[in-house]
């Protein structure tokens, strides 16, 4: 068995031998150019043109800014504040008046709570006029829909009645 170990090796050198290519021939595969083939171009020899060793450039001009004015202080203007007016945007709608509060509605006569004071109403008792919800008189008595019908002994979602009179206090 020693003897088939040493074999292997050296058949190995044997065909590794053969194989290498030391001869000078050069492969068919190999392609040898020879300096000055007709592929490389020759370098012609030509002298500098004389303008392109002076300078051509001129000095551009240089620009002074005129001296920037001092600034002079002036105090600022103070505002004047006023005491907010009690105008309100009318937004194509109309206005009436309920007892002490101005009560603005859109073009579907629908309040605007935003232009409308909230608690403005003070009399004891209210009554209903058309497009008023309970709502409404709640919010111009300063109160919930929940207590003015409770004081009436109606629930929320009953109607009210052009003419009704509701008990606010």
């Amino acid at each position: 068995m020693k003897k088939s170990f040493l074999l292997l090796p050296l058949a190995a050198v044997v065909l590794a031998a053969c194989s290498s290519d030391t001869s000078s021939e050069t492969s068919p595969n190999v392609e040898v150019t020879e300096v000055g083939s007709a592929w490389q171009t020759e370098v012609q020899q030509v002298g500098m043109p004389s303008s392109m060793t002076q300078p051509t450039y001129q000095p551009q001009p240089t620009y002074t800014p005129p001296p920037a004015p001092q600034p002079t202080y002036q105090p600022a203007p103070q505002p004047t504040y006023s005491q907010p007016s009690n105008v309100q945007t009318n937004y194509g709608g109309q206005s009436e008046v309920v007892g002490s509060c101005n009560v603005v509605r859109d073009g579907s006569n629908a309040p605007i709570y935003s232009q409308i004071q909230k608690g403005c109403y003070t009399d004891s008792t209210y009554t209903v006029g058309k497009h008023d919800t309970l709502f409404l008189v709640a919010y111009l008595t300063g109160q919930t829909p929940n207590q003015i019908a409770a004081l009436n002994n109606l629930s929320t979602a009953t109607p009210l009645k052009v003419g009704q009179v509701l008990r606010v206090k």
